[in-house]
């Protein structure tokens, strides 16, 4: 996986992650709102006060509903404004509650909801700056936005326990502050931990599968996928070819040209044999030393044909030198076809095209064989 790809995973899960914790903040404005207002009177002491920070709340809580509804469309080239919008809602909300706090403390008609609003606000900032401190932005800003309003209020007017309130809530935003940075830095380390594992095993998987010479599926993957394909054609009743590769004279030519030109040989032939597997669905792989197989889902034997042919036609036309020499190399292929079922065995199908292939070579090799399904596919048996 390259670094942007990491770098866009990283992100679309920290997105996730912070509009999962942000989930609760959806509402619990709108209900602490409405619980202080109507408990302490407000829409009867200050009528526009009460409407308007209604009319915002209400703003932000369908702005961020919205956002959670559409949540799911979020990819790799839009996740930036998705985070955005976000950490824009939450930063304004905070920055409302705020200018509203100090608002009401500032207001005489308002003395009452001043206990529960000091609350509130240090709820808010502890609790949401903790729970949302895996973006830098509302760590930094989301408590400045509810806390400072009210803390320059305080030490401006001056009067009574101003002082001490500003003081108390100056200490919960130091406080604050260096909490939730050993939160942020604990998330993103696993988070990071996490993606490297997960590359890892990625890549072990990956290694677990493919040969290292030709960096083709291997034998393991062959098999575990042939058995996949075996039992989705028996319940969809649709056919399943598998064709046999082997290079003609293999020995010989590492005998005569030396191991360094084989393993070129055995190279250039699997990418041709990978350009020959035209589907997403067909699997080659090395079967092993210089035979490989195809496993092609849902092909009859006039689509094995064509493939088998592009095979024999493929390696025939590579070119290969040693010493300045020309070097030619070609290929046999034996091909079966069949439509599975649960009763009978898989192996017999692999045993049919592996006979094809030795029929092709006894014939004069640089060909291919088709076996033709038998009566009783059970029977492994070559026709024609």
């Amino acid at each position: 996986m390259s670094e942007l790809d990491n770098y866009s995973v990283l992100r679309i899960q920290a997105f996730n992650d912070l509009t999962n914790r942000a989930k609760p903040g959806i509402s619990i404005y709108v209900i602490i709102w409405f619980c202080i207002a109507f408990g302490f009177s407000v829409i009867e002491t200050a009528e526009n006060f009460f409407w308007f920070n209604t009319a915002f709340i209400g703003l932000f809580f369908l702005t961020r509903f919205t956002h959670f509804f559409l949540r799911k469309r979020v990819n790799r080239h839009n996740v930036g404004f998705f985070e955005s919008w976000l950490i824009g809602n939450i930063l304004l909300g905070a920055f409302h509650w705020g200018i509203m706090s100090a608002y009401a403390f500032h207001t005489y008609t308002l003395e009452a909801f001043e206990a529960p609003l000091l609350i509130v606000l240090s709820a808010f900032s502890m609790g949401g700056t903790s729970t949302l401190a895996i973006s830098r932005a509302i760590r930094s800003l989301y408590p400045c936005f509810l806390i400072a309003p009210s803390v320059m209020l305080f030490f401006y007017r001056g009067e009574g326990d101003d002082y001490l309130w500003g003081g108390m809530l100056i200490a919960s935003w130091i406080y604050i502050h260096f909490a939730s940075a050993s939160a942020q830095s604990d998330y993103w380390q696993a988070i990071t931990n996490n993606l490297i594992a997960e590359g890892r095993a990625k890549d072990l998987e990956k290694l677990s599968i493919t040969d290292p010479l030709t960096q083709l599926k291997n034998r393991m993957y062959f098999d575990d996928e042939y058995e996949k394909e075996w039992q989705r054609g028996a319940r969809l009743k649709t056919c399943l070819s598998v064709v046999m590769v082997d290079l003609d004279f293999f020995k010989s030519l590492n005998d005569d040209y030396g191991h360094t030109f084989g393993d070129e040989v055995l190279q250039k032939v699997s990418r041709c044999l990978e350009n020959s597997a035209l589907r997403p669905t067909d699997c080659v792989a090395r079967y092993g030393g210089e035979e490989f197989i195809f496993l092609l889902s849902n092909t009859d034997e006039d689509g094995l044909s064509i493939v088998a042919e592009r095979i024999v036609k493929g390696v025939s036309k590579l070119k290969f030198e040693s010493n300045g020499s020309p070097v030619r190399v070609t290929c046999s292929v034996g091909g079966a076809t069949t439509f599975p079922h649960p009763s009978h065995d898989r192996a017999v199908l692999v045993k049919r095209a592996d006979e094809a292939l030795y029929r092709a070579k006894d014939n004069g090799r640089n060909q291919f064989i088709i076996d033709s399904e038998p009566a009783d596919p059970s029977i492994p048996k070559i026709s024609g």
